[in-house]
């Protein structure tokens, strides 16, 4: 799945907005407008970020998400 600019627009303000990389935190304000597919990936992504403890923003999320992909 490639990084939509509605994803990648989702993923960071849920970022800011729960002040975290932690799945259940970011996807909870965001799950809504989110299609299923969306919500895996997203939920894997970000225990990937979690994990890898690497932080992201608009400047860096399309490279975190092609090193993701990668490795998945």
């Amino acid at each position: 799945m490639q990084l939509s600019e509605k994803l990648q627009t989702l993923l960071v303000m849920g970022v800011k907005t729960a002040g975290s990389y932690d799945p259940m935190n970011v996807l909870t304000p965001i799950e809504e407008q989110l299609t299923p597919r969306e919500f895996a990936t997203a939920t894997e992504f970000l225990n990937w970020i979690a994990a890898s403890k690497l932080t992201f923003g608009h400047g860096n999320i399309r490279e975190l998400f092609r090193q993701f992909q990668e490795t998945h």
